[in-house]
């Protein structure tokens, strides 16, 4: 302590770190290489690289920390004087970092793709200007890849008053520190930029999409509030979505605005169209203010989607560039719950050669017009859908549909369809699911895991989750395998007997003298770790079966071997494409299993997913 006190802040020293009796944090020195000025965060242990280093840090520059930081094995001595700690009850250290490398042969950990981690900084030299100072907000983690960080610009100023010569006593907390914060329009935070961890930010853009107001309960019950969402874009194309509450919104559209204050969240990817990984909410600390330099019409930043990716993004919003393959007619109809409903069907396909299906509904249905047919078109906010194992587009109130964008891709595009389309072997995402091949690795587990994920954390919906097993058939109810259904055409409802020789259908309002056999075969399917109880309808249960439900009806009257068609797939393994969807029977919530399709085993991708399972649990371990 007696030593440290000893060491004072010499005039040369305070003339060339202090600024207007300040001392400030070189704010983005991992990104911009500006002159070094840090805060020690934490001294963390050093791992066994193989370097001669006695000290390893975690070293904040107000914008980013960085923690792949050795401090050379020459400075032993010069860290043992100083203290070096990082948190602000003991430590909380400003240094000046006067000499520093990059060890390009040596990196500190691995990223989740297996590649190499962090580089190695190792420092040669530096000073300490100050301590005891309180810790950061985490700010962002830098990993020394540069190029992830092209639009950072220094937003804010992190610094202590520094008008005594002498270095503040361990112990004796300084004053606060001050973030200054960046006038308007030349240091606004770059939307892109904008994190959690970021403590104070100003951002600017353009009101460039406006949600309809709606009424919503409070969470207290107390009456309803007014809310609504808008999304601000800035100079550079970026989006993000703002939800405000009552009249704490911007009332114009297309203008331009500041907003702070906001708390950052992440995004819900099913409503949130922009591609941010966060959202913000207005609070009682928001500001809105219109700003009254123009800042131009921003060019919107779209991340595309191919179409041969969209499996992969169920119930979330991608971005889509195609081409309007096909148009269907409008179709209108009644829907089961007795609504007229209009609907048109418009098929989409990409330089991938995936035709993928956009399903457009009322008035957006009518309007599409025909003359739409070869033409580029970009959507921005098509929301993901499964059905049944195939995967289509839908709009939402929020998505934005737009003819002949102006966009980079549009016209190696339109040259891809004019000159290979005729040629291109197509592939249908709306079909190739459906046997659950193209999903099998994606959607594989156990069945105990499967009961687990569903009963304890309610993880399915009235609406299904899609899950495939590899298991056997270990018992069927033999006696209810197939019922009696109506015979007119299209219609499948089980009848009632009514009288001799007439049976009543309820949905077609009629009776009739005959009926027709149809599967309800409810069988269970058992692997490893447990079994469940799943139904068959006509389509799986003919294929698995070997024969329509008629003729196998025809079989049980004559009691010919009906049992044993039954029991003949028993104990052998399938690859089964099941339905699972949350029911209510008797006040219970329950899970219901319907089997979609049964398939051999695709071996050879099951083998490749084991060893990938056991690579990743390795690595857990690890």
């Amino acid at each position: 302590m007696d030593e440290m006190k000893a060491n004072h802040v010499t005039p040369e020293r305070y003339r060339k770190y202090g600024t207007g009796g300040e001392l400030r944090l070189s704010t983005g020195f991992f990104q911009l290489d500006v002159r070094m000025i840090v805060k020690l965060v934490k001294q963390l242990v050093a791992s066994s690289t193989g370097y001669p280093a006695c000290y390893r840090l975690r070293l904040s520059d107000g914008a980013f920390h960085y923690s792949g930081v050795f401090v050379s094995a020459s400075l032993q001595k010069q860290c043992a004087r100083d203290m070096l700690v990082g948190n602000a009850e003991n430590g909380g250290e400003i240094l000046a970092i006067t000499k520093m490398h990059m060890d390009s042969k040596r990196w500190v950990g691995k990223k989740a793709d297996g590649t190499f981690g962090k580089p190695m900084l190792v420092i040669r030299a530096y000073e300490l200007l100050s301590r005891g100072h309180p810790i950061l907000s985490p700010g962002a983690s830098h990993d020394g890849d540069k190029n992830r960080f092209t639009r950072f610009s220094s937003t804010s100023i992190y610094s202590v008053p520094w008008s005594d010569l002498s270095l503040t006593d361990k112990g004796t907390a300084p004053s606060a520190p001050v973030t200054r914060q960046p006038k308007p329009l030349d240091e606004v935070t770059p939307i892109s930029m904008l994190t959690p961890h970021v403590s104070k930010w100003v951002i600017c853009g353009l009101c460039t999409s406006k949600d309809e107001m709606k009424s919503v309960r409070s969470r207290g019950g107390q009456g309803l509030m007014k809310v609504f969402s808008f999304e601000l874009t800035d100079k550079d194309g970026v989006a993000i979505r703002i939800t405000a509450f009552d009249e704490a919104a911007p009332t114009t559209f297309d203008i331009s605005y500041y907003v702070s204050g906001c708390t950052v969240k992440q995004s819900n990817k099913r409503f949130d169209i922009t591609g941010h990984n966060y959202e913000l909410s207005v609070t009682a600390n928001t500001k809105i203010v219109p700003c009254h330099v123009d800042i131009g019409k921003p060019q919107p930043a779209l991340k595309i989607c191919p179409l041969s990716n969209v499996q992969s993004h169920k119930d979330e919003n991608v971005n889509v560039l195609a081409i309007v393959d096909q148009i269907n007619p409008v179709l209108e109809f009644v829907s089961r719950q007795g609504r007229p409903c209009v609907k048109r069907d418009v098929d989409l396909i990409d330089q991938s050669g995936t035709i993928v299906r956009l399903t457009l509904w009322a008035d957006q249905a009518k309007q599409f017009q025909d003359t739409a047919l070869g033409q580029a078109i970009s959507i921005k906010g098509a929301l993901v859908k499964e059905w049944n194992g195939s995967f289509s587009l839908s709009l939402a109130s929020a998505s934005r549909i737009l003819l002949g964008p102006q966009i980079d891709g549009v016209s190696a595009l339109l040259d891809w369809y004019s000159t290979e389309r005729a040629t291109a072997d197509v592939k249908n995402n709306g079909l190739a699911a459906i046997d659950g091949s193209n999903t099998f690795e994606r959607d594989l587990c156990f069945i105990a895991s499967a009961k687990a994920f569903a009963l304890k954390n309610g993880n399915v919906s009235s609406k299904g989750r899609y899950l495939n097993f590899k298991a056997m058939i270990t018992s069927v109810k033999t006696d209810t395998a197939l019922y009696k259904g109506c015979s007119n055409e299209g219609c499948s409802k089980k009848v009632v007997q009514v009288g001799s020789g007439q049976y009543r259908c309820a949905k077609c309002d009629t009776s009739m003298p005959t009926f027709k056999w149809a599967y309800m075969a409810q069988v269970e399917l058992t692997d490893l770790t447990g079994s469940i109880w799943a139904t068959l309808f006509s389509n799986a249960a003919t294929k698995l079966f070997g024969l329509e439900a008629q003729h196998l009806g025809e079989m049980k009257r004559d009691n010919d071997g009906y049992v044993d068609i039954l029991n003949s797939m028993s104990f052998k393994y399938f690859n089964w494409r099941v339905s699972a969807r949350s029911t209510t029977y008797n006040e219970e919530n329950r899970v219901q299993y319907t089997v979609l399709t049964c398939d051999p085993v695709p071996y050879d991708n099951y083998i490749v997913h084991l060893n990938d399972s056991l690579i990743f649990l390795q690595e857990l371990q690890c």
